[in-house]
C-alpha cells in the first residue's frame, strides 16, 4: 500500500538502497539531492520509480554543482524542481526556463531559521515568488511563539497552492494542519534520519490527517 499522497515523503542521508526499497511504498517524495551522493543513473532509476516527485539542492554557493544537479533531475523527469529564493538570480531563472520546456513545475521557496515575520512582511515574500514564476510557494519559519504557527496558517485564507508551515517544536501542528487549512501536501520523514527541525514521522502525519479524511 502507497503513502498518503497529502504527505511528502524527504529523502536524505541514506544509501541509495535504502532509498530504493523506501520509494517502493512512497506515493510523494522530495529527493534532497543536496543530501544524497548518488550517481546520475541512479538518480534516474530513483525518479522513474516516483510518480510525483520534488528535486531539491539546498546550497547556493557552488552554483555549478547546483546547476548540474536540477538539470539531472529534470532530465530525469522529476516533478517539481524547489528553488531556493536565495540562489543567484540568473541560475533561479536558468533552471526555471529548463523546468518550463520539460513541463516541470517550479517551487519557489523562503526559509528563515531564526523567526517568523510579520503578516506583511510574509505576504510581500508570497506575492514575490509568485510573481518570479513559481507554480507552488513554500515558506518555512521557525516558531518562537503560539503567535507565529497562527500567522502562518492564516495565510491560507488568501493563497492557493502555497505550502507554508513552523520549524521547530512549537510549528508541529503547522505541519500537521496544512493540508488541512489548503496545502497541497505536508512533509514528513518515513525513515529515522534528520533532515531538517521538527520534521514529523510519516505516521504521525498520516494518523492525524486520516482523523479529518485527508488523503
Amino acid at each position: 500500500m502507497k503513502t498518503n499522497s497529502k504527505i511528502c515523503i524527504v529523502l536524505g542521508n541514506l544509501t541509495y538502497e535504502k532509498a530504493i526499497q523506501a520509494i517502493e511504498t512512497i506515493s510523494f517524495a522530495e529527493i534532497r539531492m543536496d543530501l544524497l551522493n548518488y550517481t546520475y543513473q541512479q538518480y534516474q532509476n530513483i525518479f522513474a520509480k516516483l510518480t510525483n516527485s520534488i528535486a531539491t539542492y539546498r546550497d547556493s554557493v557552488d552554483t555549478q554543482t547546483v546547476e548540474q544537479n536540477y538539470t539531472t533531475a529534470i532530465k530525469y523527469v522529476c516533478s517539481y524542481i524547489d528553488l531556493d529564493i536565495e540562489l543567484p538570480e540568473n541560475l533561479r531563472l536558468k533552471l526555471i526556463e529548463k523546468a518550463r520546456n520539460s513541463g516541470c513545475k517550479v517551487i519557489l521557496s523562503y526559509h528563515n531559521y531564526t523567526n517568523t515575520p510579520t503578516l506583511q512582511e510574509l505576504t510581500k515574500i508570497i506575492n514575490n515568488l509568485f510573481t518570479k514564476g513559481a507554480d507552488v510557494v513554500k515558506i518555512t519559519c521557525m516558531a518562537n511563539d503560539q503567535a507565529d504557527c497562527s500567522r502562518v496558517l492564516g495565510l491560507y485564507e488568501n493563497y492557493k497552492n502555497l505550502v507554508a508551515f513552523c520549524m521547530g517544536k512549537l510549528g508541529l501542528i503547522t505541519r500537521l494542519a496544512a493540508p488541512i487549512v489548503g496545502a497541497p501536501y505536508t512533509y514528513a520523514s518515513i525513515l529515522d534520519t534528520e533532515i531538517a527541525p521538527g520534521l514529523p514521522s510519516y505516521s504521525l502525519v498520516n494518523d492525524f490527517l486520516d482523523k479529518y479524511n485527508v488523503d
